[in-house]
């Protein structure tokens, strides 16, 4: 549930409430936090990490600029890969000529979200999907091509973790509607 280095607990618990500590206070609320939903295309860890980039130059966080990107970038491509995104063939128009595809099935397509909060040096970056499985660190196989991105955002964060995210049906009944993967980097 809600677990550094992905520790897991029963799909019917709720997670305990979100609180982070900086500096010994609790923070319910950041001073700077910003939410961005991308569709989940193959581009989206593109405009994740300009997004980041930007965010952080506003925020006077350049430090945290390369190891926040690298993050966000592992959490919105393993977001993206479990959700889906457009089909082969509409995926290859789309690539060679994005005007190709309609605006109704971009609209159809899956969306992560990305936030971030920053406030006294810490940087808490927060991905949900709609996927309810829990991610999986694994052990890095060096002649693969993937398979190593949870393992090297546990290198540069402080902490990471995931927790799984509800919604309330028509029967007022919670139920598992994704999860979050989070990490928290510490600005030099």
């Amino acid at each position: 549930m809600h677990g550094i280095c992905a520790s897991h607990a029963p799909a019917s618990a709720l997670p305990p409430p979100r609180r982070h500590f900086i500096e010994g206070c609790i923070m319910n609320t950041w001073p700077h936090q910003s939410h961005l939903t991308l569709a989940a295309m193959p581009n989206a860890a593109y405009w994740a990490r300009r997004h980041v980039e930007n965010v952080l130059a506003e925020w006077q966080a350049e430090t945290l600029q390369t190891d926040a990107k690298l993050v966000v970038s592992e959490f919105i491509s393993n977001a993206v890969r479990v959700v889906g995104t457009l089909d082969v063939q509409t995926q290859a128009a789309y690539v060679q000529e994005p005007r190709a595809v309609s605006y109704v099935e971009l609209a159809q397509l899956e969306q992560v979200k990305l936030r971030l909060y920053y406030g006294s040096g810490l940087l808490l970056i927060e991905v949900w999907d709609s996927n309810e499985q829990p991610p999986v660190e694994q052990l890095p196989d060096f002649e693969s091509e993937n398979g190593r991105g949870l393992f090297v955002v546990r290198a540069f964060c402080e902490k990471w973790g995931w927790y799984p995210t509800f919604t309330t049906d028509l029967s007022g009944e919670p139920r598992q509607s994704g999860k979050v993967v989070w990490a928290e980097l510490v600005q030099p």
